[in-house]
């Protein structure tokens, strides 16, 4: 199957909007990213068959997305290292140092608690960094289970870092 690009630009240009700015956090980042998809597909070798064209354009768009992220951390990274002697230090306090130990060890307890398909959910979600529909593959549910789990997620990490005082 050939891909026809202007069905498949109609059938999924908003599709992949929402996808990338959730992705992003950024509407003018996203907009630019999805048209690169799209003209990353469309110049493609004629004659090149895809099973899956809307798969084959959201696993571009996410390598690409994948690949912009990476290159605003590289960047900030190299914005934010020292030049000479006259940099400030910005080290944390013993203080800061430990509450943010605490803060990271009630996480981790709130996660581990966590009922084993809910942490599955909550971790493929934030630290994979996949979409729900991605999640919903993998652990054969649907998108919609995908979003209860979070919420719980969510709900049960919050209430276990208020009976914390974390929060």
């Amino acid at each position: 199957m050939s891909i026809d690009l202007k069905v498949l630009f109609e059938r999924h240009e908003r599709e992949v909007g929402q996808f990338l700015r959730r992705r992003l956090g950024n509407a003018t980042d996203a907009a630019d990213i999805s048209q690169e998809a799209f003209l990353r597909v469309a110049g493609m070798k004629e004659g090149r068959s895809i099973a899956d064209p809307r798969g084959f354009l959201f696993t571009v768009a996410a390598n690409l997305a994948r690949d912009h992220l990476r290159r605003l951390i590289r960047g900030r990274k190299v914005e934010v290292e020292p030049s000479g002697q006259d940099a400030i230090c910005t080290a944390a306090t013993p203080e800061e140092a430990l509450l943010a130990r605490q803060r990271d060890h009630v996480l981790r307890d709130a996660i581990d608690s966590l009922p084993e398909k809910t942490r599955a959910v909550f971790l493929l979600y934030h630290v994979e960094t996949l979409s729900y529909r991605e999640i919903a593959e993998r652990l054969a549910i649907s998108p919609r289970t995908v979003e209860y789990h979070l919420r719980e997620a969510l709900s049960r990490c919050r209430d276990h870092a208020q009976r914390c005082g974390a929060l």
